[in-house]
């Protein structure tokens, strides 16, 4: 019973996980040299069951309210690529290694919500932080890495 997704991961957790599981020998970050305060690109990470519950708060909210709305689902705080590195290290016991490649043509520094409107019109925040959001990473990883065994 094979888990694994089936094409190659688009976003930073699953090749952090891989990486730390020995699937792949390093991490790739794209770019060093933005104007953060480790000059890795930020972005706002989010644990994927306050991803869920963000969804199930928007159906209920559409369900009471007619129209069109934008809110932005997110923890509302960015991480950095080697803040994350170093929380998967402490989550997983296992180094992450990695190398610094060129940037990506349009790639920017720093992107992260604004989630004011979620927490005041559907009545969500995210609980999970970094650290929860890696444990459950590392442990649908190595989860899955033994049931593809069986």
């Amino acid at each position: 019973m094979e888990k694994t997704p089936r094409e190659f991961p688009k976003n930073l957790m699953p090749f952090v996980a891989q990486v730390a599981a020995g699937k792949l020998p390093n991490l790739n970050i794209f770019g060093n040299d933005y104007e953060t305060h480790d000059g890795t690109w930020v972005r706002d990470y989010i644990h994927v069951m306050d991803l869920a519950e963000g969804h199930l708060a928007a159906l209920n909210y559409l369900s009471k309210n007619v129209g069109l709305t934008t809110i932005n689902l997110g923890a509302g705080t960015g991480y950095s690529v080697l803040e994350m590195i170093k929380a998967f290290e402490l989550a997983s016991g296992r180094p992450i290694p990695y190398q610094v490649k060129e940037r990506r043509p349009g790639d920017i520094g720093s992107c992260y919500a604004r989630v004011e409107k979620a927490f005041i019109d559907l009545q969500w925040q995210a609980k999970h932080d970094v650290a929860s959001m890696c444990h459950t990473a590392w442990a649908w990883e190595t989860n899955s890495a033994s049931l593809s065994k069986v």
